[in-house]
């Protein structure tokens, strides 16, 4: 079963994201990050890589949310707009932990190679 908490931590992290508000107080200081090719621990180091991603996006919406006890695996639907102004909608697969308040830990699964040719036109 989920902790309630968990879930509500989650959620306002993506509401967060999506307001364009005040996601990174929701990081915990020792934040365990991993995405394809990319491990790194520290509130800071995520807040860098994921601030670059997050430019992109317009919008985010939680799809799927599989939940038990402080960990959770959710499918977001990202909407996204390119450095040329196209758009498109991108699913992430994503495995959070959360302690106390604050995320602890997030490892993304994504097509990578998709999204740098988003990017690139």
């Amino acid at each position: 079963m989920t902790d309630s908490n968990t879930k509500e931590v989650i959620a306002k992290y993506f509401d967060a994201v999506a307001k364009k508000g005040d996601w990174q107080s929701l990081i915990s200081g020792d934040m365990a990050f991993s995405m394809p090719g990319r491990t790194t621990r520290g509130r800071a180091s995520y807040v860098e890589i994921t601030g670059g991603f997050l430019q992109a996006v317009t919008g985010v919406k939680i799809k799927e949310f599989i939940g038990e006890g402080e960990k959770a695996c959710i499918i977001a639907e990202y909407n996204l707009l390119s450095p040329k102004g196209n758009t498109s909608t991108k699913e992430v697969v994503e495995i959070l932990s959360v302690n106390g308040d604050e995320l602890a830990s997030s490892s993304i699964y994504f097509d990578t190679e998709d999204f740098k040719a988003f990017m690139a036109n």
